[in-house]
């Protein structure tokens, strides 16, 4: 919730005036809960065991994805039939609504990848990220990627649209601005969007897989099936594309696009909007990286007129998990320096817990900070100070909020566990397993869609769903 005050006013700001008079847009949403973020093993969560918990229904172990707690980290061995859970994007796709995930993460990351795989590992997306106990163990066993490509749900998805090419070509190159990735190790020679591609021929659909913006434009609005990965791994800050010249989408032209092919159908959609990796940027953490990319994201929320109709739909925000950790002065550029600490020398208005930002220097053989400067502090690439040092930030365990409004949106209204809000968005949209309600008239939605946008805050991570 601090981190939503953080986020506000720097919008404010960016509008030349003091901002924390601002909203984000979801803020005016009139009903609001709050959501519980454990792992059922670990007090602070990680976003494999909350996207299970808020897509599954089911609280489950820390870093495994789509199974519940009976499945141990690292260990293929305890998974099997009885431990797979299903998603959300099941339940719409049983009630044949068509699906979707956008992401500027990798598609095959912990939040966008809890919408179809199963893992005991979130880590394991595609096949050399695999280490060798487990590939002995478990043979038969399939990587993240391979389950988007070869399984349902998630050869189902109508639209799938982020970054991650690497884990799904074994014959990768790099670019300017699109490096190669150590988290997906393609080893198997597979080109498996070249198999998606077969698979779609075969069952007679139209389609299209894209790696570009300019093959995102042309593509029809009438298409079936659109698979668009658009950098090896995480898509480049919005910074990174200008200075580039990247011929890469933004999250709102993704969004877009996704919605147009999705809204063809006359049963309603779910969708997934994540632009993910900009609450967690890999190093250095970069305020002003993660902060731009939420105004993509807030501008993404405000196209809600295009997917909600004027009764049936409902719309929800809310975060996974929370990020570790700043402080605040009123009247002050909220990336800039606030005052000077007892040791003489400026600090941040913004800063964290943990990660990479822990630094000192040595002067005339005392350890000290930093002597920062405003211009120090105004870089694209500085990284905000931290009190505790890891290669990156971690998540808080602390409660985050739930912004709701529309149909059902009173269903959100208290603390909540954070598997209740895949049980309430399904109830709201007559999908899943509880329909009694569905099956009156007075209460029965005609084409619920749901629409679930997640909102990078600057250290926070904030889902928005439309119903």
């Amino acid at each position: 919730i601090p981190t939503l005050s953080a986020t506000r006013i720097y919008k404010g700001q960016q509008g030349k005036h003091s901002g924390e008079e601002d909203y984000l847009s979801f803020e005016k949403f009139p009903h609001v809960g709050l959501a519980k973020t454990y792992n059922v093993n670990k007090q602070v969560p990680d976003s494999a065991g909350t996207g299970t918990a808020f897509l599954c229904g089911v609280k489950t172990n820390f870093r495994v994805l789509g199974v519940d707690a009976r499945v141990t980290l690292n260990d293929c061995t305890t998974m099997h039939a009885e431990t797979k859970l299903q998603s959300i994007v099941n339940w719409a796709q049983d009630k044949g609504k068509r699906t979707g995930v956008v992401t500027s993460t990798r598609i095959t990351h912990a939040t966008p990848a809890a919408t179809y795989a199963h893992t005991a590992n979130r880590d394991w997306e595609s096949n050399g990220n695999i280490d060798e106990d487990n590939t002995q163990d478990c043979p038969d066993m399939k990587d993240i990627a391979r389950q988007l490509v070869e399984d349902e749900p998630g050869n189902n998805l109508n639209v799938i649209l982020g970054g991650g090419f690497q884990c799904f070509d074994a014959n990768v190159t790099e670019i300017l601005g699109d490096p190669f990735d150590k988290d997906c190790a393609r080893t198997d020679n597979r080109v498996l969007w070249k198999d998606w591609i077969k698979q779609k021929k075969e069952e007679g659909v139209s389609h299209k897989f894209i790696r570009t913006l300019s093959e995102l434009n042309q593509v029809s609005d009438d298409t079936d099936y659109l698979f668009g990965l658009f950098s090896n791994g995480h898509m480049p800050y919005e910074h990174a594309k200008k200075i580039n010249n990247m011929d890469i989408p933004t999250l709102p032209e993704m969004t877009e696009k996704a919605i147009k092919l999705l809204s063809k159908g006359d049963k309603g959609y779910f969708l997934l909007l994540e632009p993910g990796h900009l609450g967690r940027p890999p190093s250095p953490v970069a305020l002003h990286l993660g902060s731009s990319g939420e105004f993509q994201s807030d501008d993404a929320v405000k196209m809600e007129p295009m997917v909600l109709s004027t009764h049936d739909d409902i719309a929800l925000a809310l975060a996974t998990t929370s990020d570790m950790c700043f402080f605040q002065h009123m009247q002050r550029n909220v990336l800039g320096l606030a005052a000077f600490a007892d040791d003489d020398l400026p600090y941040t208005t913004l800063m964290y817990a943990n990660g990479p930002g822990y630094n000192y220097t040595v002067a005339e053989g005392i350890v000290t900070r930093w002597n920062l400067t405003e211009d120090t502090v105004k870089d694209w690439t500085y990284t905000q100070q931290a009190a505790v040092p890891l290669d990156k930030e971690t998540h808080g365990g602390d409660d985050v909020a739930i912004y709701a409004t529309g149909p059902m949106a009173h269903l959100f209204h208290s603390l909540h566990e954070q598997n209740y809000i895949a049980h309430a968005m399904a109830y709201a949209a007559c999908i899943g397993d509880n329909l009694d309600h569905c099956r009156s008239s007075a209460t029965t939605f005609s084409t619920p869609t749901l629409m679930i946008v997640t909102l990078p805050v600057i250290l926070y991570k904030y889902f928005v769903g439309t119903l």
